[in-house]
C-alpha cells in the first residue's frame, strides 16, 4: 500500500466489496447502492444530508482520497449542484 493511500483511509472504515458500500469518517457517513451503469450515495455527514446520483465508472469516492468534502466537490464540478 503508498503512503498516500494509506493516509487517506487513516481514520475510516471502508467497504467497497460489495453492491452496498460504506465510508465512514470523522466528519460523517456515506452509503452507496451501486449498479452496473450508477451509483447512488447517501451522504449523512456535516457539508450534506442527502442522495447524489453518479455514474458508477467514474469512481468519485476513490478519485477524492475517500474524503466526503472532496467527493461532493468532485461530483459538483463533473455533473453540477446535485450530481445527475
Amino acid at each position: 500500500m503508498n503512503a498516500d493511500l494509506g493516509a487517506s483511509r487513516a481514520h475510516k472504515v471502508i467497504s467497497e466489496h460489495h453492491r452496498v458500500k460504506v465510508l465512514a469518517a470523522p466528519d460523517g457517513v456515506v452509503l452507496s447502492w451501486t449498479t452496473k451503469t450508477f451509483s447512488y450515495l447517501i451522504f449523512l455527514s456535516r457539508p450534506l444530508v442527502g442522495l447524489r446520483k453518479i455514474r458508477t465508472q467514474d469512481r468519485i469516492v476513490a478519485k477524492a482520497g475517500y474524503d466526503i468534502r472532496r467527493t461532493l466537490q468532485i461530483i459538483d464540478d463533473l455533473y453540477g449542484k446535485g450530481g445527475l
